[in-house]
């Protein structure tokens, strides 16, 4: 789990999922259940899928701290949240 200091307080998320090396996905703990609860996907330019995870926010200007992470690391360029009304995926 990565925890960094956000614009709105501490911000957490963790990546579940890494698709790009094809790796298995794994569960949350019991404590990342209880704070992470907003599910997100990095992609690339292309339309790639590249990570899967949860964070803590997914609404404010702290949502964009897992594609800030991954843009410098993977070149990931934008990111999606899972909206929770719609179930929808959503581009943030």
């Amino acid at each position: 789990m990565y925890t960094v200091q956000g614009c709105f307080g501490e911000f957490k998320f963790t990546l579940t999922h890494n698709v790009l090396e094809g790796k298995e996905s794994r569960e949350r703990t019991a404590e990342e259940k209880k704070t992470l609860t907003n599910y997100f996907e990095l992609f690339d330019d292309d339309g790639d899928l590249y990570f899967r995870g949860y964070s803590s926010d997914g609404e404010s200007e702290d949502a964009f701290i897992p594609l800030d992470w991954a843009a410098g690391n993977f070149g990931c360029t934008y990111i999606k949240y899972r909206n929770r009304d719609t179930g929808k995926m959503e581009i943030l």
